[in-house]
C-alpha cells in the first residue's frame, strides 16, 4: 500500500526517524575502517529519501544519485571541484581500469574510488527497501532487527563501543515501529488520520518508549550470567595483553597471560574469562615467570646461566625466595578453568602437591615452573601448593648500602642490563628520586612511590605505543604519564638498574576476587583480567624482594617493623594507593556518573525497605483495602471527578463523543443496563423514563447525528453539556 498525500507530514516524520536509525549503521563502518567524510554519506542517504518521499520518477532519481556518486568521487579523489576535462579523464581512467580487474578476476588491482562507488551501491539498495518497507509492508522490523544484530555485533567482536547506539536504536526501532503500526491500523479500518487522532494514539506510545529508555537507563546493570564467549576463544590465542605483550604495539590487544613480550604498549580489551579459583586464607600474587632483557620496545629472556632444578611432588621447592614461619604455612588449593603447563605459585611456596608421577623442573633463568608427566608437558586442572610468605626485617633492610652492591657476582649482570639507546634522563630522574635516601630499599621505594605522587594515571585504553625510534620507558615518564601495570613495573625496573640495583620483570596473576567456596573457605576467583606484572628487586644480604609500583595495586612484601625503640626513626607507614574495585579505575573521581549515583541510592532504598518491612506491609494492606472499598463505590463519588473535569475540556464532538461513552459506563454502574440488541434511541427512552426527563433522548440524537451523519459542529454544546451533567450527576444518588 501507500500513504496517500494527505499523510505526507506522517511520512517525513517516518524518513526522518529511520535517517537517524540508519546512521548508526555508519557510525561504526566508519569508525573502525578509519573513514571519514560521514556528513558526505548522509547527504546521500537524505538525498535517496527525498527522491523517494517526492516520487521522483526512476530514471530522473538515479541519474541525479549517479550524479551525486561521481561529484563525490572527484572531490575525494582528485583537487577539482567540478565535472572538468581531468575529472571526467580521471573518471574514465578508473572505470576502465576496474572494468578490467573485474572481467580479470584480479581483485588486488580494484582502487578506493570503486569501492567507494560500491559502498553508494550499498547504501542506495538500502534506501530503497527502507523505502519499501515504508511505504508498501508498513513495517520496519526487519530492519531495526538488522540493525540490533549489526550493532551487538560489531560490540562483541570489535573494539568499536556501541553502549549509547544501542539505546538509540532501541528508541529509533520502537518508535518507528510502533508508528507504522498505527498507520497501518488506521488504513486497515479505513479511519481518516487526523493529526488529533493521531496524536491521541501516539502519546501513551511516547511516554512508554520514553520510560523503558529512562529506566533502562537508570537502573542498576546487572553482569552477564555467562561468561563473554569471545574473549574465552581468544584467550587460547597466543600473546595477550597486560603483562604479556600481544606482539602488536599500538593496536588493541586482549588481555591474559601470553609470552610475547617484545612489543608493549596500546590498549587491550577487557576479558572476564575465569582462569582458576584458589581457597586460600589470604589475598596473593601469582608468580608465573620473570624476563631480564629490556629491548626499549618490551621484555625478551636471555638464555644464559638456564640452570634446571627438577622436583617431585612432596619435595621441598626452591624458588630462589626465603619463607616464612612454620606456624604461618598455609595451602592454596587451586581449581583451573583454563589449563597451562606450568604452576602459578605464591611468594614462600614450600611443596606442590598434585597427581602422582608428575614432575616439576624450574627454570633459574626465569623462575618458571614447569610441569610434566612421563617427560611430556602436563596441563593440570587442580594441584595445590603449601606456602608460608616471606616477611623482611626493616632493620636489615635499611641496613644495605651502594657499598653493597659491588660484592655481587657476575650471575646479576644481567639483572643490570639496560640498552644503550636509553634516554638519558631516564637515569637522570631516578638519580633525583632516590637522591635523599641513604639505603637500597629506601631508594626502591623511593621509586615505587613516585607514580601515584606525580600525577601517572592508571588507564587500559588510551595507553600509547612507542614509535620506532622511541623508548618505552622514556614516553611513559615524561610524555604520557598514562598506562597500565606493564608500563609502571617496567619503568621501575629500568630506573632500578640505572642505580646499579639487580631487579627483574614479574608477570603473573594478582589476587583475583575474593569469594566464597561451598564449604564457607575463602576463595579467589582469578580471571583474565587480573593478569598483572610488577617488580622484584636484589638487596645484598636480603635478597630478592617484591614491588609493587602501579597505581591501584597493593602486592609489596610483607616488612616486619623491627626497628630499636629507642631509634630516631619511626616504623614506616607503607605508602599504598587507594586500591580501586577493578583494574579499570583510573583515578577516584570526585563525582560518580548519575547512573552510579542512581545504583547507590536503590541500594539504599532497598536496605530502607528491609528495615521497615513491618510498616510497609502494614500499609500496603490499608491501601488495599482502601482501595477496594473506593472502588466498590465508585459510582457514588466519580461524578463529582467527571463533571469538572469535562467543564475543563472544550466544547467540541471529540469531548462529547467521550462524555457519551463515559455517561453510558456510569449509568451501567448505576444499575441501568442496556440490554443486548437494544438500539441507543430505545435505551435512552429506557433512562429519560427511569428518570423523568428528555435529557438522554437529547444526548443520542446528538450523539447519531455526529457518530453516523458525520455531522459534528453544529451542536449547540452547552446545552447538552447541561443535559450531560443532570443525568451524571442522578446517578450518584
Amino acid at each position: 500500500m501507500k500513504i496517500g498525500l494527505q499523510n505526507k507530514w506522517l511520512q517525513v516524520l517516518f524518513y526522518i526517524l529511520v535517517f537517524f536509525l540508519f546512521r548508526e549503521w555508519l557510525l561504526p563502518v566508519l569508525e573502525l575502517t578509519q573513514t571519514n567524510y560521514l556528513s558526505v554519506f548522509l547527504a546521500f542517504i537524505a538525498l535517496c529519501f527525498l527522491f523517494s518521499f517526492l516520487s521522483v520518477p526512476w530514471w530522473l532519481s538515479a541519474a541525479g544519485k549517479l550524479v551525486y556518486i561521481t561529484w563525490v568521487i572527484v572531490i575525494i579523489y582528485t583537487d577539482e571541484v567540478f565535472f572538468t576535462r581531468e575529472a571526467l579523464s580521471f573518471l574514465f581512467g578508473e572505470l576502465m581500469t576496474n572494468a578490467g580487474a573485474l572481467f580479470s578476476r584480479d581483485w588486488s588491482l580494484i582502487t578506493d574510488p570503486f569501492r567507494t562507488a560500491l559502498f553508494f551501491s550499498l547504501l542506495w539498495m538500502t534506501a530503497y527497501l527502507i523505502h519499501h518497507w515504508i511505504n508498501v509492508r508498513i513495517n520496519i522490523f526487519m530492519f531495526f532487527f538488522m540493525t540490533v544484530i549489526f550493532i551487538a555485533t560489531l560490540d562483541t567482536f570489535s573494539p568499536y563501543e556501541a553502549d549509547g547506539s544501542i539505546l538509540r536504536v532501541m528508541i529509533l526501532g520502537l518508535l518507528l515501529s510502533g508508528l507504522l503500526k498505527v498507520a497501518k491500523i488506521m488504513q486497515q479500518n479505513h479511519i481518516t488520520m487526523t493529526r488529533e487522532k493521531f496524536v491521541s494514539l501516539v502519546i501513551p506510545l511516547l511516554a512508554l518508549v520514553a520510560f523503558s529508555a529512562a529506566i533502562g537507563y537508570l537502573l542498576p546493570k546487572a553482569g552477564p550470567i555467562w561468561a563473554d564467549p569471545v574473549p574465552f576463544i581468544q584467550s587460547f590465542a597466543e600473546g595477550a595483553g597486560e603483562g604479556t605483550g600481544s606482539g602488536s604495539a599500538g593496536k588493541i590487544g586482549k588481555i591474559g597471560y601470553g609470552e610475547d613480550d617484545s612489543k608493549l604498549g596500546g590498549a587491550f580489551r577487557s576479558d572476564n574469562t575465569v582462569v582458576f579459583e584458589a581457597i586460600v586464607k589470604t589475598p596473593q600474587y601469582w608468580k608465573i615467570e620473570t624476563k631480564d632483557t629490556y629491548t626499549t620496545k618490551g621484555w625478551e629472556q636471555s638464555v644464559s646461566s638456564n640452570e634446571i632444578r627438577n622436583y617431585t611432588v612432596g619435595d621441598t621447592l626452591d624458588t630462589g625466595f626465603p619463607t616464612g614461619p612454620v606456624e604461618d604455612q598455609d595451602v592454596a588449593q587451586y581449581t583451573f578453568s583454563l589449563e597451562y603447563p606450568f604452576l602459578m605459585y605464591p611468594y614462600g611456596s614450600v611443596q606442590a602437591e598434585a597427581p602422582e608421577g608428575t614432575t616439576f623442573s624450574i627454570s633459574n633463568n626465569t623462575q618458571k615452573i614447569e610441569t610434566f608427566q612421563e617427560n611430556k608437558e602436563v596441563k593440570l586442572k587442580n594441584y595445590n601448593i603449601s606456602f608460608s610468605e616471606p616477611s623482611y626485617s626493616l632493620t636489615a633492610l635499611r641496613a644495605t648500602s651502594l657499598e653493597d652492591l659491588s660484592i655481587l657476582s657476575q650471575d646479576f649482570s644481567r639483572y643490570l642490563q639496560l640498552p644503550e639507546e636509553l634516554p638519558e634522563r631516564v637515569r637522570e630522574l631516578a638519580q633525583t628520586i632516590t637522591e635523599n635516601e641513604a639505603n637500597l630499599y629506601d631508594k626502591a621505594r623511593a621509586i615505587e612511590r613516585y607514580f601515584p605522587r606525580n600525577g601517572f594515571i592508571y588507564d587500559q585504553k588510551n595507553v600509547a605505543a612507542p614509535e620506532k625510534d622511541q623508548d618505552y620507558v622514556d614516553q611513559f615518564l615524561f610524555e604520557t604519564k598514562r598506562g597500565y601495570c606493564d608500563n609502571f613495573s617496567t619503568s621501575m625496573v629500568v630506573m632500578l638498574r640505572s642505580l646499579d640495583i639487580p631487579a627483574r620483570w614479574v608477570k603473573g596473576f594478582a589476587e583475583g576476587k575474593e569469594m566464597r567456596a561451598e564449604n564457607g573457605d575463602k576463595m579467589y576467583q582469578v580471571t583474565n583480567n587480573n593478569a598483572h606484572s610488577w617488580v622484584e628487586a636484589y638487596f645484598p644480604g636480603i635478597g630478592w624482594m617484591p614491588f609493587e609500583p602501579t597505581i591501584g595495586f597493593s602486592g609489596t612484601g610483607n616488612i616486619d617493623y623491627d626497628l630499636e625503640a629507642d631509634s630516631t626513626e619511626a616504623p614506616e607507614e607503607p605508602v599504598v594507593p587507594e586500591q580501586p574495585d577493578k583494574p579499570e579505575a583510573t583515578q577516584q573521581e570526585e563525582s560518580k556518573p548519575f547512573s552510579e549515583q542512581f545504583t547507590d541510592m536503590m541500594q539504599k532504598f532497598s536496605t530502607w525497605i528491609s528495615d521497615n518491612k513491618g510498616r510497609i506491609i502494614f500499609w500496603i494492606i490499608v491501601a488495599i483495602g482502601f482501595s477496594y472499598v473506593m472502588f466498590r463505590i465508585r459510582k457514588k463519588w466519580m461524578p463529582k471527578i467527571l463533571v469538572p473535569y469535562y467543564r475543563l475540556r472544550k466544547d467540541n464532538w471529540h469531548s462529547f463523543e467521550t462524555s457519551y461513552h463515559r455517561l453510558l459506563k456510569q449509568l451501567e454502574l448505576y444499575g441501568i443496563e442496556r440490554t443486548e440488541g437494544q438500539t441507543l434511541q430505545t435505551y435512552a427512552k429506557y433512562v429519560d423514563s427511569f428518570f423523568g426527563s428528555k435529557d438522554m433522548k437529547e444526548l443520542t440524537t446528538a450523539y447519531e447525528k455526529g457518530f453516523y451523519g458525520k455531522n459534528i459542529e453544529s451542536h449547540e454544546w452547552l446545552q447538552l453539556r447541561e443535559s450531560w451533567e443532570n443525568l451524571i450527576n442522578r446517578t450518584s444518588g
